[in-house]
């Protein structure tokens, strides 16, 4: 059954999130993500109103047959789920999110040097 779909795509949608920002992820992309996927995308079916928001948004079905929630139905839940990603991004001061952060930028600073060295061996 669809609807029962949908569910299951809400509650991984609320997992993910949750897990993310646990994980140091700002919990804030993923609404950055959805909104940009709505915008390229038309929409993601009918819109709150039941309508579709674009030429576009013919493609994908509305809501009420799809398996997956619309985008402004996700956007809408990542707002309620929002402060509580937030708090758990953010807990300890959000010391541990910003050493990991750190980490992940001298990482990506290393394996850049390492790939420019590959390049200039080659040449």
């Amino acid at each position: 059954s669809l609807p029962h779909s949908r569910e299951h795509e809400v509650e991984a949608d609320r997992i993910g999130i949750i897990l993310a920002s646990e994980a140091c992820y700002d919990p804030r992309a993923a609404k950055r993500v959805f909104s940009r996927m709505k915008e390229d995308g038309g929409g993601g079916g009918a819109s709150e109103d039941g309508r579709n928001g674009s030429a576009s948004s013919s493609l994908q079905p509305p809501e009420f047959i799809s398996t997956h929630p619309g985008y402004d139905t996700r956007l809408t839940l990542f707002d309620m789920w929002m402060p509580e990603a937030l708090e758990r991004f953010n807990k300890d001061g959000g010391n541990k999110c910003r050493a990991i952060r750190g980490e992940m930028k001298r990482a990506r600073r290393l394996a850049a040097e390492m790939h420019d060295g590959k390049e200039e061996r080659r040449r």
